[in-house]
């Protein structure tokens, strides 16, 4: 064996031991990975876990808002009087609010979520009371240890057309609100027919849409009303008429200084800016939206969808006894004091009785009325001033179905007996009078003080400088160039006379905001 070879095998024999460590390290360094990869599975199957957890325990606490949104609801579906969130009941649970800054639970039972009969979480409610129809909801979503709370500023609005200084169908489409009209309250337009370059508006001069406050009404008038809501706007306590202004289908034209609302002004205890604007096709005129003020900007489309119709005389009707009618004018005279010519021509020294005293008036100027009243047969009723005296004060509650035209061309105010007043929904009163008619309603006598409730299905018209205190519901208006003015009254709703077309409450829950905490 050559030298060379035996100190080869001699360095082999000597390099055995390291080998082995050698492969000890890379078993070492195998299982290191295989630990790593491990841990880092496991890691990643905890933040899945968690993430997971996190998604339903989300759904979970949607589950609370939606259940407290239905109860909230249903609470105004079902109420007897005027409906509330602060009563202490929401749809038959105790929710006592012992004030408005801190959130109170809801005592739910049944709050733990399955599927497949395996637990996946539960939830936890809680309210905070703003006002009457205005609330926040809490809810907490807790699935496997991991919580999830959502906060939603839930809204109960009645979109009734009553609900509104005006309420039209299709629009003013060739009959516009022109000039120094005044209209403060709400304004609802379906602008039905209307296509994106028709105006449902189109106002010039000073007109004002939309004032949210009673600054601009005769005192005469607004002591026969109850005082408006309060709200607070920057710290101070100021009333408010809660006006919004919606128009589905039609532009709005804004010029010169017509405005809808007013940019807010401190310590007028008033409230300037509208509640909201929701308006689909725009604004046009030569101010378009930079004449508008309110809470929530310009842009924000029409946001009831269909939900809204316009009510029709020629709808069919079932009235609360199961019986059901053709058209709900039907159901008007079959449930009326049915007249011809008697009320045609009406003024304040008149003096008739009518069906046992529904409709009556005394020969000085008062009239009374109570129930329906159907005058048939497509007779007119005219309202007319004898002379110089132009006033008829009325007391009770009911509506008037003309099925001619109606002509309003006379003070018509609610009774105020001396030192001791008995006015519309004002002192536990509920002196109100409604028309309607499938044709017109004229206004057309300058400066008189309307009080009361206006349907006419065909049209409005407001020719002269008429103070309206009330609603007009019309599918075409025409407010003339006469400075004429609409007050809203919000407690109608509440005390629409029998019969009254649409008078029923259409409750929504609108969700203001929304959002995770």
């Amino acid at each position: 064996m050559t030298k060379k070879r035996v100190q080869f095998l001699e360095r082999v024999r000597g390099e055995k031991g390291s080998v082995l460590i050698s492969s000890f390290l890379v078993v070492v360094l195998l299982l290191g990975l295989g630990a790593a990869v491990i841990l880092v599975s496991v890691s990643e199957k905890r933040t899945s876990d968690r993430h997971k957890s996190t998604v339903q325990s989300l759904h979970v606490a949607e589950a609370g808002i939606d259940r407290a949104i239905f109860d909230l609801r249903q609470d105004f579906l079902n109420a007897t009087g005027t409906p509330s969130w602060i009563d202490g009941d929401i749809n038959g649970t105790p929710v006592v609010f012992s004030d408005t800054v801190n959130f109170y639970p809801i005592p739910y039972t049944g709050t733990a979520l399955q599927l497949d009969g395996n637990l996946v979480g539960t939830y936890t409610v809680s309210l905070q009371a703003v006002d009457a129809d205005d609330i926040l909801i809490q809810s907490t979503g807790t699935v496997a240890g991991v919580n999830q709370t959502i906060q939603v500023y839930v809204k109960m609005m009645n979109i009734s057309p009553w609900n509104n200084a005006i309420f039209a169908g299709a629009g003013a489409a060739g009959a516009m609100i022109n000039g120094n009209v005044n209209i403060r309250g709400s304004i609802h337009i379906l602008g039905t027919g209307l296509g994106p370059g028709d105006y449902a508006l189109d106002n010039g001069g000073t007109a004002q849409l939309v004032g949210n406050n009673y600054d601009t009404i005769p005192a005469s008038l607004e002591v026969k009303v109850p005082a408006l809501d309060t709200t607070v706007v920057d710290g101070e306590t100021v009333e408010t008429l809660h006006g919004e202004f919606r128009v589905k289908n039609g532009l709005v034209g804004l010029s010169g200084s017509a405005t809808v609302g007013e940019s807010n002004v401190m310590g007028n205890g008033s409230k300037e800016q509208v509640d909201g604007v929701y308006v689909t096709d725009g604004f046009g005129g030569s101010q378009g939206a930079g004449n508008v003020y309110s809470d929530n900007g310009y842009s924000n489309e029409y946001d009831l969808g269909d939900s809204v119709s316009f009510p029709s005389l020629s709808d069919a009707y079932t009235d609360s006894s199961g019986t059901s009618f053709a058209t709900y004018q039907q159901y008007l005279k079959a449930n009326a004091c049915v007249l011809t010519s008697e009320l045609s021509a009406i003024t304040p020294n008149s003096n008739f009785s009518y069906c046992g005293g529904d409709v009556s008036m005394d020969g000085s100027g008062n009239l009374n009325i109570s129930g329906i009243v159907y005058v048939d047969g497509g007779n007119n009723m005219d309202l007319s001033k004898s002379g110089s005296d132009k006033t008829i004060t009325y007391s009770g509650s009911g509506t008037i179905l003309v099925t001619g035209n109606t002509e309003i061309n006379v003070n018509l105010v609610t009774d105020s007996n001396s030192g001791n007043p008995s006015y519309p929904l004002r002192n536990g009163s509920k002196n109100i009078i409604g028309f309607m008619t499938p044709n017109h309603i004229t206004f057309n006598e300058a400066n008189i003080d309307v009080m009361g409730l206006f349907y006419a299905e065909d049209s409005v018209i407001v020719q002269k400088q008429t103070d309206i205190m009330g609603t007009i519901v019309s599918n075409y208006f025409d407010m003339g160039t006469n400075v004429p003015s609409i007050y809203q009254v919000p407690a109608v709703t509440d005390n629409l006379p029998t019969g009254m077309i649409s008078g029923e409450a259409i409750w929504v829950t609108k969700i203001v905001s929304w959002q995770k905490l």
